[in-house]
């Protein structure tokens, strides 16, 4: 093709080539400027995957502006060919310029810190290469009037696959096109992607990938810019394939004989084959390189000490006493950078722990001054049923009552002088008011309706979340104001926590509407004054590592940078600490735990004292979880009595299910070790167990005469559907298997015949016949839940929730009959709105006549019975819905128990729940200086 014109491209020479296209080097003859034209190879122009992902490398290329990745300048087809013309890099491939002797430590640095800023800026645009090496690096020459300058190219791999076959390792290697076959696409499980050599263990795996291989990669890139050898060899493709999985390259070191050790451990780190243990960041790995590169510009690290076999920078006699010197330096730099890379991981100072309260119900959610003189708590000692502020000094003194109003005050927060204490009170609907530490005058309201106020280091404003709509974070001044929407583009916005500097907060946010709920929520870093926010990666990283969440932040730590916060891993909930890149806002090293006690440990709250020492207080919470009943007249909804705890046992029991005529009553709990069900007769009392199996049994759900009971076993990851009289087990009960593949079973048409169950993502409801086995979907929506479905008790209608936005759903009643299929999102005109969606209304429960619907709803601001009145015959709502049961205590609530476990239980006399009831104290913990 050399010679003559190629569209408005004449080709001036060939660059290169691979197994699927050519490189030339041109002129664009309409601009008058050198470019580099891609040209896929005549093999490859019938092969659609193959034009596809030339297409594909123009737009991820074109989609970045960065100075160090290669700029697209155009893509089309000419004679018969799909060609991109790209900048043209006067130069070399870094690969050339390694030889086999490796670089010197300047130019590793160089190249190394541009090749790392360029990734990270993919990355941040959410693209990962998949096929860094050398080979597709450019390093610019003398010629280009900006030599060393590098330009990554080739992001043809964004989303193609390429199989392995048995070559030599080194084939084709050096040409700027690697030897690929691209048939599948790279995002289906199973599929390898990338040259053999550089891939990430993951890639090697055929799993799904993220920024994090192109760490990998780039470390095995630095590992040959270091050595002059590959970090992973073999005579095949196979036996390299093998190395990339199971062996570790030869240390640096005994290659290179005056490797630095600093560099060596960010080869290192980057080199770790379990993901979690890797540099998570390319942001990360690019600040260590730079630290690296300014202390050695700027003299801190001489130039002493060869970082290449061969001699590159090797030392003269003449220098001896200068490379003593550097020595020294270098030492200390080596010191210093290893301690910031390993503090996260160093063990934490022990606590030296000290009960401060010692209360027999609920004290809890303390707050200690900056100055960790004062400990500000929120407590029901008094005696009236309700939750106020306590302030003492912390170790002695007596406590100080702050607040007497009739409502809940808790959440409180010190102002950085300690002059004052902002607070969330339920008075008014509630909302953040602030008072004085010492007490002496009425509370002041500052955000009607907010949540968890937290004072910016100055002082000068409050971050909270909450207001008119709950998943927001808003600021406003301390002496009150408008407040301001922070971070607007978020579906949630939780739980705000001010950077040590008062430049950032850092929040949980979900920001994905679509996302499946175990992904929705991940701590952010936003700065206070506009500008995007950054995923931290702390929640998906630590829900790898076998944590349970919620995990919420609550103090970020001035000295070390480590946020505090609460977490569950197996069976114990305690407080750890990770760290948070101050330059990032990423996660920048693996948790720590602070306490391990059996209780549940939260609510932290951080002060330093003298000595460099840390003081930590924190609530040290006993949770018990039980069936409840409320008697009432359940036609009319009128509550007939006290509450009656049904159960009172150490573990927690939730979902409960009751038969029609109040009688028998089903429950799960984990009193044996794991999930089982649970029988109790509510006349005679007796209690006994309905299945004992190590196998998890769940969702019972009882037919309306007391005569069955359907639920859910999961083994082997994996649910079924069981049925099982309801008779104590070891009885005549027996379980069976009538579904190989249902979860959760609802309920039950009333001559138990067929059965409600749940299935797929998003949620959606199913009918399975119990006869014919035969399996028909009922109710979904494309994006929300639909959930907790029940029979009228005529059978004609279903009842269930939906929801109708990411955090509001409603309760709606749907049409069922004999041989029809209830309306799907596609028909929703036949769905009948019984709630206004204006909250998040759930698990809505028959009355016996039909005529009343109870579900549980936050509407007032606290998880509460409410029931609806509906038309006998078309099931409208008729007049406002009537509040059943307030729960409006922190110590005994519906919210303790958790909206994935709560269920209501309708019978002729009573209605059934789960509640929690918190107690606890505050603790301190006091840490020696670091």
């Amino acid at each position: 093709m050399i010679g003559p014109d190629f569209s408005h491209y004449k080709i001036t020479a060939k660059l290169g080539e691979g197994a699927m296209g050519v490189v030339y080097r041109a002129v664009d003859t309409h601009l008058n400027r050198p470019v580099a034209i891609k040209v896929l190879r005549p093999e490859a122009m019938t092969n659609p995957a193959r034009r596809a992902r030339l297409a594909r490398e123009a737009r991820a290329a074109s989609a970045l502006n960065h100075p160090n990745i290669i700029t697209i300048y155009d893509i089309d087809r000419a004679d018969g060919m799909d060609f991109i013309a790209m900048e043209f890099v006067p130069g070399q491939t870094l690969g050339e310029l390694i030889g086999r002797r490796g670089l010197p430590f300047d130019e590793i640095l160089k190249y190394g810190v541009q090749i790392a800023d360029a990734l990270a800026s993919a990355h941040g645009a959410g693209i990962v290469h998949r096929d860094l090496k050398p080979a597709n690096i450019m390093v610019s020459g003398p010629a280009s009037g900006r030599p060393g300058q590098v330009k990554v190219v080739d992001f043809g791999l964004a989303k193609l696959t390429e199989p392995i076959s048995e070559t030599p390792a080194g084939a084709d290697e050096e040409a700027t096109e690697s030897a690929h076959t691209s048939i599948t696409p790279a995002t289906d499980d199973g599929a390898i992607v990338g040259t053999v050599a550089y891939m990430s263990p993951e890639q090697a795996e055929g799993k799904k990938v993220d920024a994090r291989s192109d760490i990998f990669s780039f470390g095995s890139v630095l590992y040959e810019m270091v050595t002059g050898e590959q970090a992973f060899q073999g005579e095949t493709r196979i036996s390299t394939l093998g190395a990339v999985l199971h062996k570790h390259p030869k240390p640096v070191g005994e290659t290179v004989k005056d490797a630095r050790p600093d560099l060596e451990k960010i080869v290192a780190l980057c080199l770790r084959k379990p993901l979690d243990r890797r540099l998570q960041h390319m942001d990360d790995v690019k600040a260590l390189l730079q630290d690296l590169k300014e202390d050695f510009e700027s003299g801190r690290l001489a130039a002493g000490g060869a970082v290449a076999a061969g001699g590159r920078s090797g030392l003269g006699r003449e220098a001896l006493a200068t490379a003593i010197l550097a020595g020294a330096v270098l030492l200390v730099g080596i010191v210093a950078l290893t301690w910031w890379m390993a503090r996260s991981r160093a063990p934490s100072p022990p606590l030296i722990l000290t009960r401060l309260t010692s209360d027999s119900g609920l004290t809890f959610a303390p707050a200690i001054s900056p100055d960790g003189k004062l400990l500000v708590y929120a407590s029901d000692r008094s005696g009236e049923g309700n939750l106020d502020l306590w302030v003492q000094q912390v170790g002695r003194g007596s406590p100080i009552r702050l607040t007497r109003d009739p409502a809940d005050e808790t959440e409180p927060a010190f102002s950085p002088d300690g002059a004052l204490i902002a607070f969330r009170s339920e008075r008014n609907r509630g909302g953040i008011y602030l008072i004085p530490s010492l007490g002496g005058s009425e509370p002041r309201l500052i955000a009607a309706q907010g949540r968890r106020p937290r004072f910016s280091p100055d002082g000068a404003r409050v971050a909270y979340y909450g207001g008119v709509d709950t998943g927001k974070i808003y600021l406003i001044a301390s002496g009150g104001g408008a407040p301001r929407q922070l971070q607007e583009g978020f579906v949630s916005a939780l739980h705000p926590v001010w950077s040590p500097d008062g430049k950032q907060l850092l929040f949980l946010g979900w920001n994905n509407p679509n996302a499946p709920a175990a992904e929705r929520y991940e701590w952010w870093v936003t700065p206070v004054e506009g500008g995007s926010p950054v995923n931290t990666g702390v929640c998906v990283g630590l829900e790898r590592q076998g944590f349970a969440g919620p995990y919420l932040p609550a103090a970020w730590i001035a000295d070390g940078n480590q946020v505090v916060f609460s977490a569950r891993l197996g069976d114990s909930v305690n407080l750890w600490q990770i760290p948070i890149s101050p330059r990032t806002g990423r996660r920048a090293g693996e948790p720590q735990r602070l306490t391990s006690g059996s209780s549940l440990e939260a609510q932290p709250s951080v002060a330093a004292a003298a000595g460099g020492s840390r003081l930590l207080v924190f609530s040290s919470l006993n949770e018990n979880i039980d069936i409840w009943a409320l008697a009432l007249d359940a036609n009319q909804g009128k509550v007939r009595g006290e509450l009656q705890r049904l159960t009172q046992d150490a573990s927690a029991e939730t979902r409960a299910s009751l038969s029609a005529d109040g009688k028998k009553l089903v429950f799960e709990s984990n009193r044996s070790g794991n999930s089982d069900l649970w029988l109790k007769d509510l006349e005679t009392g007796n209690l006994a167990a309905l299945t004992i199996t190590p196998a998890d049994e769940s969702w019972p759900t009882i037919t309306a005469d007391g005569a069955r009971v359907a639920y859910r076993a999961y083994e082997n990851q994996k649910s079924a559907l069981y049925l099982i009289p309801a008779v104590s087990a070891g009885q005549a009960g027996v379980p069976e298997k009538v579904c190989e593949d249902c979860d959760a079973p609802w309920d039950w048409l009333g001559d138990g015949t067929r059965i409600l169950y749940r299935r797929g993502q998003p949620l959606q409801i199913a009918l399975l016949d119990l006869s014919s086995g035969a399996k028909t979907e009922l109710l979904q929506q494309p994006q929300h839940d639909v959930v907790h479905p029940q029979f009228s008790p005529d059978g004609r209608w279903i009842a269930f929730h939906g929801g109708i936005s990411p955090d509001r759903t409603r309760v709606w009643v749907a049409p069922f009959g004999e041989g029809t299929r209830v309306a799907d999102s596609r028909a929703r005109s036949e769905w009948i709105a019984v709630t206004t969606g204006g909250a998040f209304d759930m698990a809505p429960r028959w009355s016996p006549d039909g005529n009343l619907l109870y579900f549980l709803s936050d509407r007032d601001g606290f998880a509460c019975i409410w029931a609806q009145r509906v038309d006998p015959s078309t099931k409208r709502p008729t007049g406002p819905p009537l509040n059943v049961y307030h729960f409006h205590r922190a110590r005994i609530a519906l919210a303790n128990v958790g909206y994935a476990s709560l269920r209501l239980g309708v019978g002729r006399d009573k209605i059934v729940f789960s509640l929690g009831e918190r107690t606890g104290n505050i603790w301190l913990g006091r840490s020696s200086g670091q």
